[in-house]
Formats: structure tokens, C-alpha cells, sequence
């Protein structure tokens, strides 16, 4: 009786462990853990997210090397992807696959295709209006960054000194506003990331605006966290909603 009970307990935790990584982690949910501080305060180096695959639309593997001659999936040159449940809105958290290499990144969402973004002061503008609860909150008073001050003025300086710069990209969508500001126009296809922590993200303001298909999903809870180097959990950040 008891080794049947153990049987059935294998049983159901093998089924638990295929319908996790055979369905839910390609398609549907994906863990994923904070390396750097371009997001704190709103995450923190140490931090494990659960992560919405199903809303952006997950990537369908091997697409990226093999397409079928027939399909009606949408993606470009990269893989093809699942239909979408929903679409990106600003506000939300993503992680995505970095343009530039394999590596997934993880920024917040501040403008869609065709708004005109520019930074000033350490103030974001979208469309001419200032966006403060996400510009003022997370800036470091000593180590300020000149792509906080005047961006994308300030990328002119820029050039040739920091690495992965999108400069001719990012030039070459550029428009004056009626005030005779330079601001930037967001791609169609395109979103807009930054880091919360303004002065230490490498985001849109680098990199240029971020195609569309590398989104994996939305940032939806912090599972566990760790503190860096001491091995030491941080229980007050457990089951925390992100926003």
C-alpha cells in the first residue's frame, strides 16, 4: 500500500514537472532572475519574477532557422510568434530578448509606436507631457547620467564612447516639436524601454526602440529574492504583485 502511494506521487509530480516545462514555461509562464540595478527601486539585483508568456505572444521555437512555407503566425525576420492575447501597454514591465545579443533584459514600457519621446532635467515626455511618477522617483543624486539631462541631444556626445549606441537609428527618427525640441519618434513595430533607475540603465535611450517580436511577456510577481552575495532571503519580497 505504501509503495503504491509512492507510485502514485512520482506519477503526479512527473505530470506536474511535463505540463510545467513541456507547456507552461515555452508558452504560457517563465521564471526569471534581476542581474543588474536598472530597475530598482521597483526590482532589486536578486529578485525571481514569474514572467506572462501567453499575453505578447511567445516565440514558437526554431522558427528563427526553419520556417514553413505556410503560415499565418506574425514575426519578422527573427522567430515567429503565438497569437497575442493582448497588446503592450505603457506602464507595464517587460522582459524581452536584448537586440544586440541572446541575453533577456527587463524595462518598463514608457511609449508606443509613433509617440515622440524626449528627456530633459530628469524628466520623460511623451507627447510633450511630462511623465513624473516615473521620472523623479529612482534618480541618483551623485552619479547623474547625461542620458537623464538631454536626450536625444546629449547622444551626439555620446558617439563613439558608448557601446551599442543605436546613434544613426536613433538620429534618423529624431523630429523637431512646435517648440523647436528635438524629440524621438517611436518605430511602428517598436517600443519604448527604460530602466526605473534612470542613471543606471542601458534601455531605449542607448539601444535604440525595441522591435516588437523580442517581447517574451509581462513581469508579473516576485516569486523570491535573495540578497546578493550573502545568500540570505528576503522574505518582505516574496508573492509581491510588480507595478
Amino acid at each position: 500500500m505504501k509503495i503504491s502511494r509512492i507510485k502514485d506521487w512520482v506519477l503526479q509530480l512527473a505530470l506536474a514537472l511535463i505540463i510545467f516545462f513541456g507547456f507552461l514555461r515555452p508558452y504560457v509562464i517563465e521564471a526569471f532572475r534581476i542581474p543588474t540595478p536598472s530597475m530598482e527601486r521597483t526590482m532589486l539585483v536578486g529578485d525571481h519574477l514569474l514572467v506572462l508568456k501567453v499575453e505578447e505572444g511567445q516565440q514558437i521555437p526554431w522558427t528563427d532557422r526553419l520556417r514553413p512555407p505556410f503560415h499565418g503566425f506574425r514575426g519578422g525576420d527573427r522567430n515567429l510568434l503565438m497569437p497575442g492575447t493582448g497588446d503592450p501597454e505603457v506602464g507595464e514591465i517587460l522582459v524581452f530578448k536584448y537586440p544586440f545579443g541572446g541575453n533577456d533584459f527587463v524595462k518598463r514600457l514608457v511609449a508606443l509606436p509613433g509617440d515622440t519621446v524626449r528627456v530633459s532635467g530628469d524628466t520623460l515626455y511623451v507627447n510633450g507631457n511630462p511623465l513624473e511618477n516615473w521620472s523623479l522617483c529612482y534618480q541618483d543624486p551623485l552619479e547623474q547620467s547625461p542620458l537623464d539631462a538631454d536626450w536625444p541631444l546629449c547622444i551626439d556626445q555620446l558617439y563613439g564612447r558608448v557601446a551599442d549606441l543605436a546613434y544613426w537609428d536613433i538620429r534618423n527618427a529624431c523630429v523637431l516639436t512646435p517648440e523647436g525640441l528635438l524629440a524621438y519618434v517611436v518605430p511602428d513595430g517598436h517600443l519604448f524601454m527604460m530602466g526605473d533607475n534612470r542613471d543606471h540603465s542601458s534601455d531605449s535611450r542607448v539601444w535604440g526602440a525595441l522591435p516588437i517580436d523580442l517581447v517574451k511577456g509581462e513581469a508579473l510577481v516576485t516569486y523570491w529574492s535573495w540578497v546578493p552575495g550573502r545568500g540570505l532571503p528576503r522574505f518582505d519580497r516574496i508573492a509581491r504583485l510588480i507595478r
